[in-house]
């Protein structure tokens, strides 16, 4: 049975993609692959047992067998480092929980690919960073970055420090959301630079659009809205954000095929511009995404039910508009189960862009 552990160098850096795809492809390949997040720190309650989102999220896209607690075996929510440093004896348990995890997970496996958390040290307050669970499980680390050029490589050569320093064994890494109007460059610059600092190149993966566009519905959780209408509809992306604080004839110009609007209820004006593009742009695939209302407040019962009839997803927020925005605009968008064509994009760029075959050789 073979192992590797997705590492990155920080957040959001594209840990869960490239878990995704290395999933994928070791299927793909005809083998029988497990999953494991041994520390995760957010959280979903199913059925009274608490398990990391993307621990969830594996078993949902690939159907993988067993039980979600093995894959899932220490969960770390807010508030969870205050009571273990208040009882650490309580908590000695831990790192067997992660052991006999793996264990279970890896039963008539033939791969299995364990997600890290954050960086390198993450999870050291609880004697349980990255590096340390590599190492413990004695998994070989393929470390993901971002595709910069000098960020990238000092990112990379400080977190391969902590692993190598905890005797994890580094097998390759993946660049990430490299920019395509950069590619070329950035492939031939690092792939030199990686070689001189001892790395193994195992991809350089560019960035698509899709992959960080939200869900309306993602967005209302965000913000903490709460809905009015077109509940259905709110699987849309949305592809722009257009705050409608101007005269509606300038309005028009900024909505598109996907925009949400946000403005406050009492614009009548502007929420009937965004209507009728919405139900005028409809056969040209040109509706809007949805309406987000600030301040807390309510258009007028006539707008609303226009706006009913129109099947817009709409959605309401206490916060003011700019406070709205400014959350909506630094959104992370974490890819969801149902977001189907996003799965489809990420494993066909690691189809394309990933070398599995060297990473195999490497595991051995």
């Amino acid at each position: 049975m073979k192992a590797v552990f997705v590492a990155a160098t920080g957040q959001d850096v594209g840990k869960t993609t490239t878990s995704i795809g290395l999933v994928h492809l070791f299927q793909a390949a005809g083998l029988r692959v497990g999953f494991m997040k041994p520390v995760g720190q957010t959280t979903i309650d199913i059925d009274g047992i608490k398990v990391d989102k993307d621990a969830l999220l594996m078993k949902l896209i690939y159907d993988l067998p067993g039980e979600l607690p093995p894959m899932s075996p220490v969960c770390s929510p807010a508030g969870f480092t205050t009571k273990f440093l208040q009882d650490p004896a309580k908590y000695a348990h831990l790192k067997d929980d992660i052991v006999n995890g793996f264990e279970e997970v890896s039963k008539d496996k033939d791969v299995v690919v364990v997600e890290g958390t954050g960086h390198a040290g993450v999870g050291s307050i609880l004697g349980l960073s990255n590096a340390m669970v590599a190492r413990t499980l004695d998994v070989p680390v393929v470390l993901v970055a971002k595709g910069g050029i000098g960020s990238s490589i000092d990112e990379l050569v400080m977190n391969a420090a902590l692993f190598r320093q905890e005797g994890a064994r580094i097998v390759g890494v993946v660049l990430n959301k490299v920019l395509p109007d950069k590619y070329d460059k950035i492939k031939e610059l690092l792939s030199q630079e990686l070689a001189r600092k001892g790395f193994e190149s195992l991809g350089f993966v560019p960035f698509r659009p899709v992959l960080s566009k939200p869900h309306v519905y993602q967005v209302c959780r965000k913000v903490g809205a709460e809905i009015l209408s077109g509940e259905d509809e709110m699987t849309e992306y949305v592809e722009n954000v257009a705050i409608a604080a101007m005269a509606p004839q300038n309005l028009i110009g900024a909505i598109s095929r996907g925009t949400l609007v946000i403005v406050p209820g009492d614009r009548a004006d502007n929420l009937l511009v965004a209507v009728n593009y919405h139900l005028l742009g409809r056969d040209q695939h040109a509706k809007i995404a949805g309406i987000l209302l600030t301040s807390g407040i309510r258009p007028d019962p006539a707008i609303l039910e226009i706006i009913k009839k129109a099947s817009i997803p709409t959605m309401i927020s206490q916060d003011d508009t700019y406070t709205v925005a400014s959350k909506v605009v630094s959104m992370t968008v974490k890819t969801q189960s149902t977001d189907l064509d996003k799965i489809e994009a990420i494993q066909s760029l690691y189809r394309e862009y990933f070398d599995i075959e060297k990473l195999m050789a490497n595991l051995a």
